[in-house]
């Protein structure tokens, strides 16, 4: 009996595998679009997709930034910031602490503004600056090295000592 049921399975399985290669001698059948068409596809498949893009993600507007106009007037300089009526004295900071030079462009341009250090290391150059007021520029140092710095421009002169702390 298992003789037999297992030649019969063994019959089965061969006659399946036969029938599913040489039983089917149709071929496929090509399917071809004109380019017309096949063009036409393409383009409505795209906006589908672009559609449905922007309903899962719909494009929200920034609001615009408002537009801040600073006022300036009875602006006066925060403590460490050094301006034209400050010309002619000498200012102590101690290592790693910072102050700014503030100087109208029209009376003392920044391009003649003139830094001479002893030794060359004693000020570096910050580039975080607060606003000032128009026509005005700053310029942010601070102390990197024990020594003396004099900054010119025109008749504008300071002299910079950078000290260790007490």
């Amino acid at each position: 009996m298992k003789k037999a049921a297992r030649t019969l399975l063994c019959l089965t399985l061969i006659l399946i595998f036969a029938g599913c290669s040489s039983g089917n001698n149709q071929q496929p059948i090509k399917q071809t679009l004109s380019p017309d068409l096949a063009t036409g596809t393409v383009i409505v498949a795209k906006k589908y997709t672009q559609a449905a893009k922007a309903t899962m993600y719909p494009a929200t507007p920034f609001p615009a930034a408002p537009q801040v106009s600073m006022d300036w007037t009875g602006w006066t300089p925060s403590p460490g910031e050094i301006m034209a009526g400050d010309s002619g004295k000498s200012f102590d900071f101690w290592l790693t602490s910072r102050f700014s030079i503030i100087l109208n462009e029209s009376d003392y341009p920044v391009a003649n503004l003139d830094l001479t250090c002893n030794p060359k290391i004693v000020l570096g150059r910050i580039s975080n600056v607060e606003p000032v007021p128009p026509d005005y520029y700053v310029i942010r140092y601070e102390g990197s090295g024990l020594g003396q710095c004099t900054i010119q421009n025109g008749q504008f002169e300071v002299t910079i000592n950078v000290v260790n702390h007490p």
